[in-house]
């Protein structure tokens, strides 16, 4: 055997034994990253396959030809594997490909200088490629260090497992990333150039130049870095602003609800004020003997004084106050509207959530009932619930002519404000989950339901 096959051997024997070292690395990215849907020996079986097409290639085009088909293998193999959307395996790819090939290009004048170096050595042959040997490994694992360095603070910023993003948010991390790989490529791969059949190496002929390649293949990486700390925040600062959109309506369902207690207490002063002017007046009648107008008089009476008391009673005040006043709002609109609910006076569920489920429900229920133009469907809503162990159970159903329309797994407002409706069901959805609970939308034909379970003990 030549000393040029033994180099060679020598080479793809270093690379096998550092090789699980760079696998272990990227089964513990994506592991994190995406998640895995099958058991690891696939990783481990596909890993082997990739590297036996990268120790015997088939050489179907230039090296630039060959580099894409390996990655293009190694993207499928992930689709496959693990987790995820287009996007995010996609990037997940991409970000682990372009941070090993943007180390091993700051390595790149270490690696020909080292090689001089050795190359100088006077020892024998075999002590060549025992340090060729050991040169290759300590390189491999300083370089893995620095990958796994690298993917540990993706996964600090990033973590996109069991989470979708949209086509904005995904172009938003990869073209910067796909720029950076195709410029890495090219570059990595035209080191070598031949004219006339000579070989020459760039870092030979731009040696002073290449001591700066090491200072920017780290500038991109940290770029990367600082790209997805940015994205970060800003899926942060949507989230964020959900919050406070929820927050907001919330407060307001909140405010309503004060000024009803509010105004309910101010007539309760009043009746109570005007007492004694009605006793006077009863007595009055009955010193008379009119008993006609003594009957008129205190049906009167007891009509504000009904006005004053909840015509619906479920045992909770704050549901009482909510219902009772979507109550009065579908009576005002001529909707039909049954109530057989029940909720104890103390449960884990906050007052303010309460108002929220309730409030939105009704509003969406009393909307779409008031939509209904069809004399032959009767506008009704049925609110009832019932406690199973620990979870109440609510379900509010009304009749509707609409059917839900969605964009994106997202339920789209038929107002014509969608900028500030349309989060009534994505309120009640993001209350319940507080609470571990479920909700659940049933349509059929002209009726529309909604179901909630909540963990009220």
């Amino acid at each position: 055997m030549d000393k040029q096959s033994i180099v060679k051997i020598t080479e793809i024997l270093s690379t096998c034994f550092t090789l699980p070292f760079l696998y272990s690395i990227k089964y513990y990215f994506y592991k994190r990253f995406l998640g895995f849907k099958h058991k690891p020996y696939k990783f481990i079986l596909f890993s082997i396959l990739l590297t036996l097409f990268n120790f015997f290639p088939i050489k179907i085009g230039s090296d630039l030809l060959n580099i894409i088909i390996s990655d293009v293998i190694w993207l499928l193999g992930i689709f496959y594997l693990c987790n995820g959307g287009f996007l995010v395996k996609f990037y997940a790819v991409i970000v682990d490909e372009i941070a090993l090939l943007l180390i091993n290009l700051s390595f790149l004048v270490f690696d020909f200088n080292a090689l001089t170096i050795i190359h100088k050595i006077d020892i024998s042959f075999s002590g060549h490629i025992i340090i060729s040997f050991m040169s290759n490994v300590i390189n491999d694992l300083v370089r893995f260090s620095l990958l796994f360095i690298f993917l540990k603070n993706i996964l600090k910023l990033l973590n996109f497992k069991n989470k979708k993003i949209n086509l904005y948010q995904g172009l938003y991390l990869l073209i910067p990333c796909l720029s950076t790989y195709a410029l890495g490529v090219i570059f990595y791969i035209i080191q070598e150039i031949k004219v006339n059949n000579k070989a020459y190496y760039l870092p030979h002929i731009f040696p002073k130049t290449y001591y700066i390649l090491p200072f920017v293949s780290f500038a991109l990486l940290i770029s990367i870095l600082m790209i997805s700390y940015t994205f970060n925040k800003m899926l942060q600062c949507e989230k964020e602003e959900k919050k406070n959109l929820l927050m907001g309506q919330q407060l307001k369902l909140q405010f309503k609800h004060t000024k009803d207690v509010e105004e309910l207490y101010n007539n309760i002063k009043t009746v109570k004020h005007d007492m004694n002017n009605h006793l006077c007046c009863l007595k009055n009648l009955v010193n008379t003997n009119n008993i006609e107008e003594m009957k008129k008089y205190l049906g009167n009476i007891n009509k504000t004084i009904t006005k004053l008391d909840f015509q619906i009673k479920t045992g909770n005040c704050i549901s009482d106050a909510v219902i009772n006043e979507k109550f009065n709002i579908a009576k005002s609109k001529k909707i039909n509207f049954e109530c057989d609910f029940i909720m104890p006076k103390e449960t884990l569920l906050a007052p303010i959530d309460t108002c929220v489920i309730l409030s939105n429900a009704l509003d969406n229920a009393i909307e779409s009932c008031t939509r209904i133009v069809n004399s032959n469907i009767p506008k009704s809503i049925l609110v009832k619930s019932y406690i199973r162990d620990m979870y109440l159970i609510i379900e509010i159903s009304n009749t509707t002519i609409d059917k839900l329309q969605y964009n994106k797994n997202k339920i789209i407002s038929k107002k014509s404000d969608k900028a500030n409706h349309g989060i009534g069901i994505c309120n009640i959805k993001s209350t319940v989950k507080k609470y571990n609970g479920v909700v659940d939308i049933l349509e059929e034909k002209n009726k529309f339901t909604i179901n909630i379970m909540i963990k009220i003990k």
